[in-house]
């Protein structure tokens, strides 16, 4: 197979949108949350078309369950659908792929066609010819300590850019495996992948070990509860020319989202 030169790209890197916001139920401010939810999650669809990026990564749990309600499922479409560029994304621990997934009622590819939905329970790997990059990442089926998100991940394929997906918790290798979905540095460190999206941690963190660069995008949204989400995103620069390669910025989406809130509330 011929690879040709590495290009520059630009990928935004999200995870734990969380849209319809389930384990909330009884919570009186319940559609304030959501209100924030739904528009974390455009900003981040208008910051990727306003940033031109090349590609949009959801590291898992763009729903908040696997019983989303109709409105929630289709706002989703519709954001996808907007964001007009390809998109990649794994189930997380919230909309995980068990009997009941959402992903089983509704064929999310089918109907937004720029997506690509990484599903198999032993991981698989996909080639956008277009940008020399090669994808890969894990189904979870169950959240549980045996399954780990990076586990068989295959070595790299010539020289296009490798940017896999994992959603769990990040552990030093000295650290027992107590934790369900674990990903420990070791795993990261030998893949030589040049950039891991990560999600489940609520915070923006940098996890990279030796030359591998990986990250927690953090989730896009906050509010009262929301287990240290910090309303940030990761824009990931892949750029053959840079020292670097794989640069990675902080972008935080608070500002952005309350005048939003504001402006619709005029």
């Amino acid at each position: 197979m011929t690879i040709t030169p590495r290009q520059a790209l630009k990928i935004l890197h999200t995870a734990d949108v969380h849209l319809d916001l389930d384990g909330y139920v009884t919570d009186p401010h319940l559609g304030r949350y959501r209100q924030i939810l739904h528009q974390a999650f455009s900003t981040v669809i208008d910051l990727a078309i306003q940033e031109n990026v090349d590609l949009l990564v959801i590291a898992g749990d763009l729903f908040d369950s696997n019983r989303p309600n109709g409105d929630a499922v289709d706002f989703a479409v519709q954001e996808l659908r907007r964001a007009a560029r390809p998109i990649v994304m794994i189930p997380g621990n919230h909309d995980c792929l068990n009997a009941q997934s959402i992903y089983h009622q509704i064929k999310l590819p089918e109907a937004c066609t720029n997506l690509l939905l990484i599903s198999h329970p032993e991981g698989e790997r996909h080639q956008l010819s277009e940008y020399n990059l090669v994808l890969w990442g894990r189904g979870m089926v169950e959240h549980e300590p045996s399954y780990h998100p990076l586990g068989g991940i295959p070595p790299r394929l010539g020289d296009a850019w490798h940017v896999a997906l994992g959603h769990g918790f990040f552990m030093e290798d000295d650290v027992p495996s107590y934790r369900s979905s674990p990903i420990y540095a070791r795993e990261i460190r030998a893949s030589h992948w040049d950039y891991i999206a990560l999600g489940h941690c609520h915070a923006f963190q940098d996890v990279s070990q030796g030359s591998v660069t990986a990250y927690f995008s953090g989730a896009p949204s906050f509010y009262p509860g929301a287990q240290g989400a910090d309303g940030h995103v990761a824009l990931v620069q892949l750029n053959p020319a840079s020292a670097s390669r794989v640069d990675v910025s902080r972008i935080d989406l608070r500002p952005l989202v309350n005048a939003a809130l504001a402006q619709r509330a005029l």
